[in-house]
């Protein structure tokens, strides 16, 4: 991971790239301690690696990401009750680009290809909901623990400070 990277655009809803994973959600910044835990150097954790009844407290906020290397898409496999719940949809069985644009499908390609997490925040603006701002951890997962197949996501929402 390059922590000296500066934040990146994404999209055209002014959402931003962080590589550094300066996480402010308490339960975003918990999963990534609890992904770091369980990796290390040149080999990635696997979903299996993680026991689902630790990440209790999270399972609303997770998703589940499978990398569909024959289409160079990923796929939505698993969305947590709280996400859907505060973007009002669930996604699970969608195409990334489906739902978040191109843009996103090539920073699950950039995770995918480097192996590094990512961190992303800004306002719900692919659902219209501009007054709801997210944080996300993309994480990396291999079932070899070198060959990233597959992502687990955590995401948390607050209301936004700005009004429209």
């Amino acid at each position: 991971m390059n922590a000296s990277r500066p934040l990146q655009p994404l999209g055209p809803n002014g959402s931003f790239v962080d590589f550094a994973l300066d996480c402010q959600s308490p339960s975003v910044r918990a999963v990534v301690e609890l992904w770091r835990s369980k990796s290390a150097p040149g080999r990635l954790p696997a979903r299996a690696d993680f026991d689902p009844a630790r990440m209790k407290p999270y399972l609303g906020d997770l998703f589940l990401v499978e990398s569909l290397p024959e289409i160079d898409n990923f796929r939505y496999t698993l969305i947590g009750t709280r996400i859907t719940g505060w973007v009002g949809v669930d996604n699970t069985g969608q195409l990334v680009d489906t739902v978040l644009g191109e843009h996103t499908r090539l920073l699950y390609c950039k995770i995918r290809d480097e192996a590094i997490p990512a961190r992303a925040f800004g306002p719900v603006g692919w659902r219209q909901k501009h007054f709801l701002r997210y944080e996300v951890a993309i994480l990396p997962l291999s079932d070899n623990k070198t060959v990233v197949n597959r992502f687990l996501g955590v995401m948390a929402f607050t209301m936004s400070a700005e009004t429209s």
